[in-house]
């Protein structure tokens, strides 16, 4: 066992393995992008570059919809999106099922928005039936707002079905994409979505600082006619709109300085993943989590998510038995400081049960997976954890691919 150890610590170096839900590791383009040119934010150089980020952008959202890429945080992009949809006192229906798509409910409440909240367990999506229940009960409702990837407990929303039910009743829809986006399919003219949001550091294996937003033509008319009034300026399309008018010509469609560095780290992670094509990349993420799902299985230990069908193509949530829980962090510790490999743990209502293993982009491959499931495997039964030899578990992980 010693040699495997010594194995997967010479393969990594000093530098942690990222295996978490994100960040994740960075793509070797992206390391080739931050060794090189500095940019100024503006300018005809700049401007060419820039407008090929927002056509990359379009591609992998699948969208001849406008796109903004704003120089921030995912929260950024959703408070933008809540405060473009509904005004204050103006309803919302939120699906939640998890941490982040508490977050989401609490950003549109926190913005003075009407929220009703559609709720599902730990592990369990929101069935459209239900949603369309709610729907029907609350008729004046303006938008539904939903992740689509529940990263704190490794679920997948359908919400192309959510899309579809919101759509049929006139409502906006603003959909989370944050941790699925580059791994995930999302189509959205396909679905109808209104606002969504990606991101750059997660599938994609970019930097933080580069936001790409979609949005829709309704959107952007509703905007521009005053029918919502954001007391805000970074989250207040209309203030976008202006920048995008006056100061687009001189490569600068953006009120505020960004970081040239991540929108040219974002562009080139994304050209990698169209070089490798959408669906096959799509097809890759989905093969690996399945693989790992069942590795995960024959170590004896439950999953969060409640259904296959529903299991995240990106991120992994394992809930530990009763009894390891308190070893919880001891866990993580060993499996960073022994084997230089970072994973989670749980958010939310899976905070100290759950550890959380991030597959995305370039880590969505038995590289790095295979490293992760023996040390975790080695970790667990050094910490009295009762589950299988890591020949099993490794023999699971590649019968299912």
């Amino acid at each position: 066992m010693n040699d495997v150890n010594t194995f997967v610590m010479e393969a990594w170096y000093d530098d942690p393995l990222l295996m978490i839900p994100g960040p994740s590791e960075l793509h070797p383009r992206v390391r080739e992008v931050l060794a090189g040119r500095f940019y100024p934010h503006y300018g005809h150089e700049w401007k060419e570059l820039y407008e090929k980020v927002e056509d990359v952008a379009k591609k992998i959202f699948q969208t001849k919809n406008e796109i903004i890429v704003m120089p921030g945080p995912g929260c950024l992009g959703l408070e933008l999106g809540v405060l473009s949809v509904a005004d204050r006192g103006e309803k919302v229906v939120a699906v939640v099922n998890g941490f982040f798509g508490e977050r989401f409910a609490e950003i549109a409440k926190l913005c003075g928005l009407n929220l009703v909240k559609v709720e599902a367990g730990p592990g369990m999506v929101v069935p459209p039936s239900k949603l369309e229940e709610t729907l029907d009960d609350n008729p004046d409702a303006k938008a539904l707002i939903s992740v689509q990837n529940e990263s704190a407990t490794g679920t997948l929303n359908p919400v192309k079905d959510y899309v579809m039910l919101a759509k049929k009743r006139g409502l906006f829809t603003v959909i989370d994409s944050v941790s699925a986006y580059g791994g995930v399919d999302i189509d959205v003219d396909g679905w109808g979505i209104d606002i969504c949001v990606g991101y750059a550091n997660k599938c994609l294996g970019s930097i933080p600082g580069a936001l790409p937003v979609s949005i829709s033509s309704e959107v952007w008319e509703r905007v521009e006619r005053g029918l919502v009034k954001p007391n805000s300026f970074m989250t207040n399309l209309a203030v976008w709109s202006w920048y995008r008018k006056n100061w687009g010509g001189m490569g600068h469609p953006y009120p505020t300085t960004v970081n040239t560095f991540a929108y040219l780290a974002f562009k080139v992670a994304a050209e990698a993943a169209l070089s490798e094509g959408l669906m096959k990349r799509y097809e890759r993420h989905r093969t690996i989590a399945m693989a790992t799902r069942e590795a995960v299985k024959a170590m004896g230990l439950e999953l969060t998510v409640h259904e296959d069908a529903h299991a995240s193509p990106t991120i992994t949530a394992i809930d530990l038995p009763s009894g390891a829980r308190n070893k919880l962090q001891d866990i993580l510790k060993t499996m960073l400081t022994k084997h230089r490999i970072m994973i989670g743990g749980g958010l939310g209502s899976t905070a100290g049960r759950a550890i959380r293993i991030g597959h995305m982009g370039i880590t969505a491959d038995p590289r790095y997976v295979v490293p992760t499931l023996t040390s975790l495997t080695i970790t667990l039964r050094e910490a009295g954890v009762e589950v299988e030899k890591v020949g099993t578990v490794i023999d699971a992980f590649y019968s299912a691919i």
